[in-house]
């Protein structure tokens, strides 16, 4: 999805995390609306928030269509409590097919239930809030380090369903590519062009401008709302 596009965006949870994230997504233009059980919760918002605010619970279907998640581009689950964030996540992705769904995890030996289902995770709350921000709304090739006057950059990139069980060496063009680092179901690793990839991991590479071109001329089309 591009940044320079309005997104409809849907966040269960108004928590600090929560809170933040729907004030920064809304202050990029994007259509926001926030759910959350206790009404007080929107407090945190301010008064200069414009979006909507949903007052019920994150896994109850019925909220969820008041917030508008038929028609939703990306959906965040931050609640306080891991298993509201992995059904309220599931409903989101499963029922009402919304492209990039993102929850946060408290406990990391929970992160690979969220793998099996497909879900990205986040699970620092130190960098939380922007870090599912851009998992929501930058999920193809985006720019996260430049070295030098910018002849190489470190890229990140969400892998797509199109390229689960491919390896990076079928996919990297040695010349111009090396891969930095994989996450997987919240766990990082040092990948090689041996590794074997899967839907939904998150991986670095370092590249030229030209291997970045090529990386892109990969990217299969995004099927997003």
């Amino acid at each position: 999805m591009s940044n320079q596009t309005q997104q409809q965006i849907v966040i269960v949870g108004c928590g600090r995390v929560g809170a933040e994230l729907a004030l920064s997504i809304y202050e990029r233009g994007h259509t926001v609306a926030v759910v959350d059980s206790n009404p007080r919760a929107f407090d945190r918002l301010g008064a200069d928030f414009r979006g909507r605010t949903v007052q019920g619970e994150a896994i109850d279907r019925d909220v969820l269509q008041r917030a508008g998640i038929e028609s939703a581009n990306a959906f965040a689950a931050v609640t306080t409590s891991d298993s509201v964030n992995i059904v309220a996540a599931r409903i989101a992705k499963d029922l009402f097919h919304v492209p990039h769904v993102v929850a946060r995890v408290y406990n990391p030996d929970r992160a690979p239930i969220y793998e099996k289902l497909g879900i990205q995770t986040i699970a620092s709350s130190s960098w939380g809030a922007k870090r599912i921000e851009q998992l929501m709304l930058h999920s193809g090739l985006q720019s996260v380090y430049t070295a030098g006057h910018g002849e190489v950059q470190i890229y990140e990139i969400t892998i797509p369903h199109e390229w689960e069980g491919q390896t990076l060496g079928d996919l990297l063009p040695e010349a111009h590519l090396r891969p930095v680092a994989l996450a997987r179901g919240g766990r990082g690793s040092l990948p090689d062009r041996s590794t074997v990839l899967q839907a939904h991991d998150i991986l670095q590479v370092s590249a030229t401008e030209e291997g970045a071109a090529l990386l892109r001329q990969r990217l299969p089309t995004n099927g997003d709302k």
